[in-house]
């Protein structure tokens, strides 16, 4: 039987892993969100993916390998030429003698174990991998993005005519393997956004990683109109327009066949146009509030309050914290059968499944506000706006949020008690908002530690030291002082972080609910720091508090929670 046709519910349930009301109600979610039931079992955290990875490898009588950990010889990696790996689907990850070891998204297709022990002349010793580990592994065949570019820039400088048009320019063969080996690098980093930036004398390309950038190539001032041009064609913008700010979209399909969206936006400056390129998620999230770093206690206030059948859930925080991964995750928690979700959004950065789901758009006078009215006439059960951003917009989500539906939506405030005063500045009339307002969060993204080269020692008092200076809050600083730790763990760098320290993120946040004395708060129109001071009070854990419980856990460092909650 093929590995990506096993019973993972009975496998599973023959292990005894999981409780079988859990095990069933994923299986329920598998279905009806049509994802793999492996995915919705490790999402949601019922179980490691490593120790699942191991029952499916058991079950075959073999041994899994999760390709993220291993770094693979490049000696190892040419015995199997990349073509011939991507079309199999696996990857070559090491030799002893005569005997090759191969991770297989399926171990048991011997037509290919036995075609690659032919060409090879060695024996196969193969592995179990997941098809997202298969993927990461194919990319340890690429050379570095240095590497590609120069060889590209050689190409364009032969090939390229002196006196081209933007259409010449976008369509020359060098040009379009460049900007395509540009994105492709993004994905592979896991990046969030790509700059390409005009200088005076070059053009800067950087990668967002984890919430920073890096410098990652410098070429030549000559290649940036082409470059410019050739994305503007990719995501149908004016080519001949070059003194006004535009916004677009486009898709590329990766060397793997993945088929990656990005979100577009250009702006002139004094050296010529800057390109910003936003990644989008690609395929359904599956995603538990675990995954995006809630502790226990949070998960119970939000489920508690998405259970509610009407009422309103506010996220805030700046552009790029997760504010709407974090909005995708519940709805997905809301996703059933019996109810109607519909969503306003700008723009769709992932498809749910059995959700309702509509871009405004501005150029057409096709706002949040109207996205909202005619949605609100298809009988939803539970409404997802993208922003609210203006009085006509929060006016009509507090009435629909009073009129039977749960609605959910992001807030520009530095801080949770911020997102009431903001409001009511918005023209949200306080009365109907003390009496839908249920739950506001705020949030960060913090790096995480890396896993890697992590090292343990004793704490010094620069926490403490900072408490004492700087929380005023005594309930707050009294919370923090409890949980500073004696331990810390930092991360020199390595290869496999890049030599920063870190590798991938987690959410911070600070969330309270709407009890009786802060409903008289918001009638009475007082000011964020007296709600955040009464919330603090009604037990509301702010974000510094989480984060330093994080560090206390080993998952972050304390210079990077005052990153990115220091005012």
């Amino acid at each position: 039987m093929a590995a990506q046709s096993l019973k993972i519910y009975d496998l599973v349930r023959s292990a005894q892993l999981i409780p079988d009301d859990e095990l069933s109600e994923a299986t329920k979610t598998s279905t009806h969100l049509n994802v793999a039931l492996q995915d919705v079992l490790i999402g949601r955290r019922l179980i490691s993916k490593d120790k699942l990875g191991d029952l499916i490898a058991r079950s075959l009588g073999i041994g899994y390998v999760n390709l993220k950990d291993v770094t693979i010889p490049k000696e190892v990696l040419i015995l199997v030429k990349e073509e011939l790996a991507q079309e199999r689907k696996i990857v070559p990850i090491g030799r002893d003698g005569y005997i090759l070891h191969l991770a297989m998204m399926d171990p048991t297709n011997l037509e290919t174990i036995n075609f690659i022990r032919k060409i090879t002349g060695l024996n196969i010793i193969p592995f179990f991998a997941f098809e997202s580990d298969i993927k990461f592994g194919l990319h340890q065949y690429k050379s570095s993005l240095t590497e590609n570019f120069q060889r590209l820039i050689e190409q364009v400088a032969k090939q390229r005519p002196g006196r081209a048009t933007p259409q010449e320019l976008a369509e020359d063969v060098s040009i379009i393997q460049a900007v395509g080996r540009m994105l492709e690098f993004a994905v592979i980093a896991e990046a969030s956004d790509v700059h390409i930036e005009a200088l005076s004398d070059s053009v800067l390309v950087r990668y967002r990683i984890d919430g920073v950038l890096h410098d990652m190539i410098t070429l030549p001032k000559s290649l940036h109109p082409a470059i410019v041009a050739r994305i503007k064609i990719l995501s149908s913008l004016k080519l001949d327009e070059t003194r006004l700010p535009q916004d677009g979209r486009l898709k590329f399909v990766s060397d793997e066949g993945d088929v990656v969206s990005l979100r577009v936006s250009i702006l002139p400056t004094v050296e010529g146009e800057k390109i910003v390129l936003r990644i989008l998620e690609s395929g359904e999230l599956s995603l538990s509030l675990e995954d995006l770093g809630y502790d226990e206690r949070s998960v119970g206030i939000i489920k508690k309050a998405l259970s509610r059948p009407h009422g309103m859930i506010l996220i805030t925080g700046p552009t790029g914290s997760g504010k709407t991964t974090n909005l995708y995750t519940m709805l997905n928690l809301l996703n059933t059968g019996e109810v109607n979700i519909s969503t306003v959004e700008d723009p769709v950065e992932n498809r749910i499944r059995r959700i309702n789901q509509t871009q405004i758009n501005t150029q057409i006078s096709f706002s949040f506000a109207e996205g909202l009215r005619a949605l609100l006439r298809q009988d939803p059960d539970i409404v997802m706006v993208g922003e609210i951003r203006d009085s006509e917009t929060v006016g009509m989500a507090v009435n629909a949020a009073m009129t039977g539906h749960l609605v959910l939506s992001t807030l520009h405030t530095n801080d949770s008690p911020g997102a009431i005063p903001r409001l009511i500045d918005l023209g949200a009339e306080p009365f109907l908002l003390a009496s839908t307002l249920e739950l506001v969060i705020a949030q960060r993204l913090i790096r995480r530690i890396c896993p890697k080269c992590q090292v343990t020692h004793e704490a010094d008092s620069k926490i403490s030291d900072y408490i004492v200076t700087n929380i005023s809050d005594p309930t707050e600083r009294g919370e923090i002082i409890k949980i500073i730790p004696t331990k810390i763990r930092t991360a020199p760098g390595c290869d496999y972080c890049k030599y920063t320290g870190y590798s991938g993120r987690t959410g911070l946040y600070e969330m309270f609910t709407i009890n009786e004395e802060i409903r008289q708060l918001i009638l009475d129109k007082s000011s964020a720091s007296k709600i955040k001071s009464v919330a603090i009070k009604s037990g509301m854990q702010t974000m510094l508090v989480d984060g330093i419980n994080k560090v206390a856990q080993g998952i972050t460092t304390f210079e990077e929670v005052l990153r990115v909650t220091r005012d």
